[in-house]
């Protein structure tokens, strides 16, 4: 019988709450500019690395391998849905943004890409459908990087809250 304080780490909560802050400001950047810098991105990119180590910190019986794996995997469907999608759309998504999901696949993994990717189309859809219903008028463009982190947080807040 054990007794005594559960030790428990605040380091994966703040990792998401850093990231989501990190995310919010790539949304507002996109918002105001529609585009995505890469320098940015590549901060972010070894940010997204940092999940790995975080991640078996926080929870020792995850071992690193199997982080290493998912995120592969997660960037790998990530990239391809998303290029299918500018393909098949004419170009309907800029590169930043395929490359801000295919980095964002590394802490999410699989199933929290594809999670997030359909958050964040659902939430653009609406959006366009809005717009074009209410206000009458088509747009030309969206930026997506507000959807995105509206999708990681909706993935992401549950996880926070425990």
């Amino acid at each position: 019988m054990m007794t005594g304080i559960l030790n428990v780490s605040n380091v994966l909560p703040l990792y998401w709450i850093l990231t989501l802050v990190f995310l919010l400001l790539f949304a507002i950047y996109d918002y105001r500019h529609h585009k995505i810098r890469n320098p940015a991105l590549a901060a972010f990119f070894v940010w997204c690395l940092l999940y790995i180590p975080v991640r078996t910190l926080a929870d020792p019986s995850v071992h690193w391998i199997d982080l290493t794996f998912h995120a592969i995997l997660g960037s790998m469907a990530a990239f391809l849905s998303l290029l299918f999608i500018y393909f098949l759309s004419n170009e309907g998504i800029g590169g930043g943004d395929i490359k801000l999901v295919t980095i964002l696949a590394i802490p999410l993994g699989t199933a929290g890409i594809l999670g997030m990717l359909l958050v964040s189309c659902l939430a653009a859809l609406l959006h366009v459908w809005i717009q074009k219903k209410l206000q009458k008028k088509t747009m030309e463009s969206i930026a997506y990087a507000p959807y995105v982190a509206l999708g990681v947080l909706v993935y992401v807040l549950p996880q926070i809250m425990i």
